[in-house]
């Protein structure tokens, strides 16, 4: 009823008021996740960037067939077997990828509950299994059926169709809630809640699904996307290679070709396509390096902010390595452009994680970008980097002999403890001097006398200039610079805002713009933690909205967050 109620003011919606369909997509990081949709429900309209790894365990649509099991047609309407072989998927997602958020989606209720039953069942079995799918985690464990999982999203998602054959063997042509009218946008929900991975646990192949002209547009759909998920059938843009490449890339293609590189034209199922994908001979299945020649997908760029700056974003967050190839110089000074060529094919071989390597801008590139200044066109780009942030060192020496009652020192020889341990962890948090002088007096707990008597030292080094105070954090008297440092056991409420927006700035450098979700949990990685409780996420979230009123950082209209600094 509800459902149905929403559909109206949604109809109604549409008749009254203009409609304005998003052209971006951006939370799939790898194309088959979105394909289907994009075809089936959006005519092909979205602007889809393909990822830099063809066929890879780790990333985009797969397909487990279960033939031994069974759909409880006229009993339980579940599929128990298909639920013991989904939960212990989702038991091995957590032990292999325990950092990698996790839902599962079925097709009715009814093997909801079997899902979340065998979920119990197995972790009786396995108890130390049981802090993966509490829902105290960030983006915690849930299994939800197709009415209730819009607005969700993961990084891995299963679905388990529960429907299929029955003890007889007989497949009907019965999806629940699928043929009814309508039915289409929830499949289409469903199959769009994964950001990284999707696999599709069925007993049934889109083969064994007859269907006739007169099958309900739902039925169509889940068809396609099954024949799609296992065979990669059934998708189709509008434009056959000879449509989109150019005598210009067709000559590059023969070059590279002609090296011994395996390359491809035209990477990608729909929307945006790298014009030319080498594929790494050493790593099956990923893409060395993409080359982008300035040919017709280019120009048909609207804008130079698309065709440049958000485009590479958006690729480069992706991981993807790219390599331009001007046709200009192409024609005028072919064996130094095939020379820069194969230089950057052999450093994407063996790329360096410190800086960005770019090969020097020729002089018809700063003619082409005289009138656009905001373009940043690198020749090689290498991607999400790894970087290396150190460790919090701690203060073992407070400078001070050790001796006595603590809260009858008086406060000018408290204060130089607190500067020796300000010179050494600034910014630190009050708390967590007081536990340093606490722990090096040898005291068991710091109560009120020896609180009050630290907060008289800090007092003391701030009024002699020892140190500098903003509030509840201590920094050293000359201390200009936020180094971003991995804590054993961080504790979010004691690192300073500067620091954690120095995380947000440094992921926003390797990522180019994110999701507000993806920003927080790789942002807080950066100082050890392995998994974003929602009171970490909602502290940093924050600072992150403050900023965005300050103008530091933009919310796109996508929602997308990226920093304003090379913004024009």
């Amino acid at each position: 009823m509800e459902y149905n109620l929403f559909q109206m003011v949604l109809h109604q919606c549409r008749q009254s008021f203009p409609v304005k369909q998003l052209k971006w997509h951006y939370r799939s990081r790898h194309e088959s996740l979105i394909a289907i949709s994009n075809q089936e429900f959006y005519d092909n309209d979205l602007l889809i960037f393909p990822s830099p790894y063809d066929n890879t365990e780790h990333l985009g649509l797969k397909f487990v067939h279960i033939p031994n099991s069974v759909y409880s047609r006229g009993g339980s309407s579940a599929n128990r077997i298909e639920a013991e072989v989904v939960v212990q998927a989702a038991f091995n997602h957590y032990k292999q990828y325990p950092d990698k958020s996790l839902g599962i989606g079925t097709f009715n209720m009814s093997q909801q509950q079997t899902i979340y039953d065998e979920v119990e069942r197995q972790l009786h079995s396995n108890p130390e299994m049981s802090e993966y799918f509490s829902e105290t985690r960030n983006e915690h464990f849930f299994v939800k059926n197709l009415e209730t999982i819009q607005g969700d999203e993961r990084d891995t998602i299963f679905l388990s169709i529960g429907y299929g054959k029955d003890e007889n063997g007989k497949l009907y042509r019965n999806f629940g809630p699928l043929n009814q009218e309508g039915g289409e946008r929830r499949l289409n929900v469903l199959i769009t809640r994964a950001r990284e991975k999707c696999v599709v646990f069925s007993n049934f192949t889109a083969n064994d699904l007859h269907l006739d002209a007169n099958a309900p547009f739902g039925t169509k759909a889940l068809k396609m996307f099954l024949d799609y998920a296992e065979n990669r059938n059934n998708v189709r843009d509008g434009n056959s290679e000879s449509d989109v490449n150019t005598p210009f890339e067709d000559n590059v293609y023969d070059y590279v070709h002609s090296l011994g590189y395996d390359i491809r034209k035209q990477v990608g199922c729909a929307g945006y396509r790298i014009d030319l994908g080498i594929l790494d001979p050493h790593s099956p299945g990923r893409y060395l390096i993409g080359i982008e020649c300035d040919g017709k997908q280019y120009f048909n760029a609207p804008v130079a902010r698309d065709r440049d700056r958000l485009r590479q974003q958006v690729l480069t967050g992706l991981g993807w390595n790219l390599h331009r190839v001007w046709s200009m110089e192409w024609y005028q000074d072919r064996e130094n452009t095939k020379q820069r060529l194969l230089t950057a094919i052999e450093n994407a071989k063996t790329p360096t994680y410190s800086e960005p390597h770019q090969t020097p801008i020729s002089e018809s590139e700063k003619i082409k970008t005289e009138n656009e200044p905001e373009v940043e066109r690198d020749s090689i780009i290498i991607t999400n980097p790894e970087p290396t942030i150190p460790n919090y060192i701690e203060c073992n020496d407070l400078g001070i002999p050790i001796s006595g009652d603590l809260h009858l020192i008086d406060p000018d020889t408290i204060a130089k403890a607190v500067s020796n341990i300000v010179n050494v962890e600034s910014p630190i948090h009050f708390d967590m001097v007081v536990i340093r002088i606490r722990t090096l007096w040898r005291l068991a707990k710091a109560g009120k006398r020896i609180r009050m008597a630290i907060e008289k030292g800090v007092d003391a080094a701030h009024r002699t200039n020892l140190i500098q105070r903003k509030g509840e954090f201590l920094w050293s008297a000359d201390y200009n610079e936020i180094q971003i440092r991995k804590r054993e056991k961080p504790k979010i409420e004691w690192i300073c805002d500067e620091e954690i927006y120095e995380a947000v700035i440094l992921v926003l450098k390797l990522q180019g713009a994110i999701t507000l979700d993806s920003l927080i949990s790789e942002g807080v990685k950066l100082f050890g933690y392995k998994a974003t409780s929602n009171s970490v996420a909602e502290y940093v979230k924050d600072i992150i909205n403050k900023k965005i009123i300050n103008g530091d950082l933009e919310l796109t209209g996508n929602g997308m967050i990226q920093s304003t600094t090379d913004n024009t």
